[in-house]
């Protein structure tokens, strides 16, 4: 490992006047994926912070300037935000425990899954909150109680449907995959428990603060009273007097379900066409030498991957006639395994094969006939004992001989 970060070091400082040189080693893509993720580490943190300001906006209710601090909800979305990093380092914890490894794809993408998820559910239930008024004999709490019953069936479902399509993609037989699947389904599950308790609970306390007219976050400073006002916001008076009545007429209709058809059919359509595959360069910073080296290699270096041909079993290595029809040296049959690979090879147009086959018999007949060959000297380098089994070179007392005779012999 050391060796090869001073021969990396090395090269990325190297350069050659007659020479484009692209390079790699065994840790190359571990330290790139490496420096990839603690660089994505502040595109994580600047990602929440949007989040969480665009929760706290969103969340509150602004009807004047005065009462801004009032009605503003940075600590419902703070608490929010911090419930999706608990279910997240939760299931992190469950799993690391049992003893599943995490990937880098766990750290960096399931933390804004959960988050998508978290903020659909706390605009739910904040939202319905504030359009449904208390009943003149509700407490505060019967109030809060009567809106979890009205949206909490609706979360549950969905957070169910949601965490079972990630619990049964843990059934794939990519680790990758089922890890990922077996972490996002666990943070989804622990993430909704959460909001129905803990965040149902933030809801009340703020729900208290601004009806006693504090400040959020300075909950001990006391803002301007507020003023009955039972105008609808503009976002809800949008959807419910412009769009929803445009999107329900008789010319929108008809167009909507023909535009879908169309749509539905022409990705049906396309969807052979789709590539399978993940290409190594995809996962590599844009910045990164393995860039170069990937590029390279795919256009003057690509043959795939290796092909193995294993025979289990029934030969007889030690008679000439069996291997010859494994062997592809001199005096082999011309329709043996080797030789067969080595003409599908010349027909590139017919045959994915790339290159003659490497075969183990070729080396150990080149092996056991070294001692033949003219102008060689010294100890053969393959001799058996009397009784058939290997005589190693270094051996000088016992009596061999050399493998050489008895090939010969038979």
């Amino acid at each position: 490992m050391a060796w090869e970060e001073a021969f990396l070091q090395f090269m990325k400082n190297y350069s050659h006047p007659m020479m484009d040189i692209a390079f790699s080693a065994e840790r190359a893509i571990q330290d790139e994926l490496e420096r990839e993720s603690e660089g994505d580490v502040i595109t994580i943190l600047i990602s929440y912070c949007i989040m969480f300001a665009y929760i706290a906006l969103a969340l509150g209710e602004f009807t004047r300037c005065s009462r801004l601090l009032v009605d503003s909800k940075i600590t419902l979305g703070l608490g929010g935000v911090l419930i999706v990093l608990v279910s997240v380092s939760s299931s992190v914890g469950i799993y690391g425990y049992i003893g599943i490894p995490a990937t880098l794809i766990i750290i960096e993408v399931i933390p804004f899954l959960v988050l998508a998820v978290g903020v659909d559910n706390m605009f739910i239930l904040v939202q319905t909150y504030q359009r449904e008024s208390r009943r003149p004999t509700e407490s505060r709490s019967e109030h809060i109680g009567r809106i979890v019953g009205q949206v909490a069936p609706t979360i549950l479902l969905a957070s169910c449907s949601e965490a079972a399509c990630f619990f049964l993609g843990a059934l794939s037989g990519m680790p990758a995959v089922h890890a990922f699947a077996l972490y996002a389904g666990m943070a989804l599950t622990i993430d909704f428990i959460l909001q129905v308790t803990c965040f149902v609970s933030l809801v009340a306390l703020d729900a208290k603060r601004q009806e006693e007219n504090r400040y959020d976050i300075l909950c001990c400073i006391k803002g301007s009273d507020k003023e009955s006002d039972s105008r609808e916001k503009l976002l809800h008076k949008l959807f419910k007097h412009v769009y929803a009545p445009a999107l329900l007429s008789r010319v929108a209709r008809p167009i909507v379900m023909i535009v879908f058809a169309g749509w539905l059919c022409s990705s049906i359509a396309v969807l052979p066409k789709i590539m399978i595959g993940l290409d190594q360069e995809l996962s590599m910073p844009d910045d990164s030498y393995l860039q170069k080296y990937f590029e390279y290699l795919g256009k003057y270096l690509s043959v795939g991957p290796p092909l193995y041909f294993v025979l289990k079993g029934g030969i007889n290595f030690s008679n000439f006639s069996e291997q010859n029809k494994i062997c592809g040296t001199v005096d082999c049959n011309s329709d043996s395994l080797s030789t067969q690979v080595y003409i599908s090879s010349l027909v590139s147009n017919r045959t994915y094969i790339a290159q003659p086959a490497s075969s183990w018999l070729d080396d150990y007949m080149d092996w056991s006939l070294y001692n033949m060959q003219e102008g060689s000297a010294g100890v053969p380098c393959c001799r058996i004992k009397n009784d058939g089994s290997f005589c190693p070179s270094t051996d000088y007392e016992s009596p061999c001989q050399n493998c050489n005779i008895k090939v010969m012999e038979v």
